[in-house]
């Protein structure tokens, strides 16, 4: 009697919201157990309910995700690590512990998390997959802190995959554009309760360009999350995964924008989020400066 085919397996970061969710139940919808990554205890249920095996980690807790890696075992097939935070705001007003948490879950994270379960993805000739951004190429202005990380995720997983290319593990890195889900929430909820650095004079300098920069997307739908979950299912079904996913109309356009020259794509840029000269503060001139 041939021996059955044990059903493959992957761990999902972020399963609790956004893409992470849509690919574990597409995943679990195929047969695939998933491994449902969660951080508050109060999400399990939810989570068992819809097909999953609960998994509680955090990304900033190396002793929590060993557990999680015990938990998991000795084989696993997939890694999904679409968990992230999104950091926004001007460089010079974005305060320092927004850009220590966001380099803490989107880059630190997301390398322990690699780091703990690689011996399970080797033993099973698994997959690797790290959802990143498209703004990591093209950086647009006030999204510093968020592109920063996505940039060092591309430069990891880039690492990453020559590193791996004798081992059996195949990494691939999806970048969507801008994608409906809680993050921008989060995000603007996060930006109230730090605020902003520097003094009222320098936020002043910044706070017209922000209110056109919020206007205009404001007026941008955000696309749906299915493109960039379809993506990643293929890096981790496909017989030869690509290395680069690109995904939204959004992203595949900015993609585009960075082969133009800098300022050509710079102007261009500035002008689709509604920031243009007009809406900028004069910085004062210093005393005696010429």
């Amino acid at each position: 009697m041939a021996e059955l085919t044990p059903p493959r397996t992957v761990l999902v970061t972020g399963a609790t919201g956004g893409v992470g969710s849509t690919v574990a139940r597409r995943l679990h919808a195929v047969g695939w157990i998933v491994y449902a990554v969660h951080r508050d205890p109060a999400d399990a249920a939810a989570l068992r309910e819809a097909g999953f095996t609960p998994v509680r980690l955090d990304l900033t807790d190396e002793a929590s995700i060993a557990a999680a890696a015990e938990a998991v075992g000795p084989r696993l097939d997939g890694l999904v690590n679409s968990a992230a935070i999104m950091g926004q705001g001007p460089v010079e007003l974005a305060p320092a512990e927004a850009w220590r948490r966001q380099f803490e879950i989107n880059v630190i994270g997301q390398a322990a998390v690699i780091r703990a379960f690689l011996p399970a993805l080797r033993r099973a000739g698994g997959r690797i997959v790290n959802v990143g951004a498209v703004s990591a190429r093209v950086p647009p202005p006030f999204f510093g802190p968020i592109a920063a990380s996505k940039a060092a995720l591309s430069a990891l997983t880039q690492s990453l995959r020559m590193e791996l290319r004798h081992q059996g593990v195949r990494v691939s890195l999806v970048e969507p554009g801008a994608m409906d889900t809680p993050i921008f929430a989060t995000a603007d909820k996060a930006s109230t309760e730090l605020g902003w650095a520097g003094s009222p004079e320098t936020q002043r300098l910044y706070a017209r360009a922000l209110d056109a920069a919020r206007t205009t997307a404001a007026r941008q739908p955000l696309g749906p999350v299915e493109p960039a979950a379809a993506a990643i299912v293929r890096a981790l079904t496909a017989r030869r995964p690509a290395r680069l996913y690109t995904t939204g109309r959004d992203g595949r356009t900015l993609a585009l924008l960075r082969f133009l020259p800098d300022g050509l794509r710079e102007r261009l840029v500035l002008r689709a989020m509604g920031v243009t000269a007009g809406v900028f503060e004069e910085a004062p001139v210093p005393t005696g400066a010429r």
